[in-house]
């Protein structure tokens, strides 16, 4: 059964883990209503803890979603992002004065305060820090891909195409070269392969650090991930659970929320916007609403999970159109 919104099924459970981009957020503005419904579950004294796949710090999140009118102690109990996870994570994964270097947009606050050291060269670095994937001041757009003789790439068969043979990717394709070349593991703080942006104004699918990391392992390149659907993060908001309540987990993303949501032990809620509505929308009119999402849930899912992750469940505890 799919359901219209949150407001038909939020009393079947106590508490929430809820995503940002694609289920609050389209990338320039929140979603019609979320907020109201946000309010009204937490008045009701149900948890609402916000989980997200970036790599900025909380404190950062929770001013940029404030200026949205999203805030905390109103609409939701707590914030954790990936890049929190990793940032907290820092001390027990490298030894003190590692070095790394950073590739695309750099970093500058998930570092603060740790004993690591930026590295001006590849060559010297024990790591490379994967950062927002921008060029140009600019994100790259995954719904119009090409190869470079000329081949549409869909976006359920962009990790079956080889970085070096998309079009406009040459300067991705050259980076990852040269990590590979110096055999350095590549430390990604967001594994969402693409999230739904604002680029000139229209809101679409954008490469994100987890697209780069399967590049990266398809051409025989080690990746460590933190955030959805890996555990640490949902590690981390367990100190905020009683551990007895029914938590459900709302995600727009079967192969992160939901996989995760599941692996953690919880019930999950796919909603139908965002990443889900990107791919729903491509497919054949013809096709009624079930076969879509059957689709998305079993096809698509299969060729978008990470590799080391894809025998596990991307089945949601319940479907809902939206938010609010």
């Amino acid at each position: 059964m799919i359901y219209e919104n949150l407001e038909a099924i939020y009393k079947m459970y106590d508490s929430f883990l809820i995503d940002v981009y694609g289920v609050l957020y389209d990338g320039k503005k929140l979603y019609h209503g979320v907020l109201d419904i946000l309010k009204k579950i937490k008045d009701s004294g149900r948890k609402i803890i916000i989980l997200s796949n970036t790599t900025l710090i909380s404190k950062i999140c929770k001013i940029q979603y404030a200026e949205f009118g999203l805030i905390e102690g109103v609409h939701y109990d707590q914030f954790m992002s990936s890049g929190e996870v990793f940032k907290r994570m820092i001390p027990d994964i490298f030894t003190p004065s590692a070095r790394y270097y950073q590739i695309f947009q750099r970093n500058l606050l998930i570092f603060e305060g740790s004993n690591l050291v930026e590295v001006e060269k590849i060559e010297d670095a024990d790591f490379v820090y994967v950062g927002i994937v921008f060029a140009n001041g600019q994100r790259y757009p995954v719904d119009k891909l090409r190869t470079k003789s000329g081949a549409e790439i869909r976006i359920d068969e962009l990790l079956k195409v080889s970085v070096d043979e998309i079009d406009g990717f040459d300067d991705i394709a050259t980076i990852l070269k040269k990590c590979l070349e110096n055999q350095k593991k590549l430390v990604i703080s967001n594994p969402d392969i693409f999230a739904m942006d604002s680029i000139d104004g229209a809101t679409r699918p954008t490469l994100c650090q987890g697209g780069i990391g399967e590049f990266y392992e398809q051409m025989g390149g080690e990746v460590l991930y933190f955030g959805k659907p890996y555990q640490p993060i949902y590690s981390f908001v367990e100190q905020y659970l009683t551990g007895s309540e029914e938590t459900a987990m709302i995600g727009d993303t079967p192969w992160t929320d939901i996989l995760g949501g599941n692996m953690a032990g919880h019930s999950t809620i796919l909603t139908l916007t965002g990443v889900a509505n990107c791919y729903l929308s491509e497919m054949s009119p013809e096709l009624g609403i079930d076969h879509k999402i059957e689709r998305l849930i079993e096809e698509v899912s299969a060729i978008m999970t990470h590799k080391s992750m894809r025998h596990f469940s991307k089945r949601p505890t319940q479907i809902i159109k939206s938010m609010a």
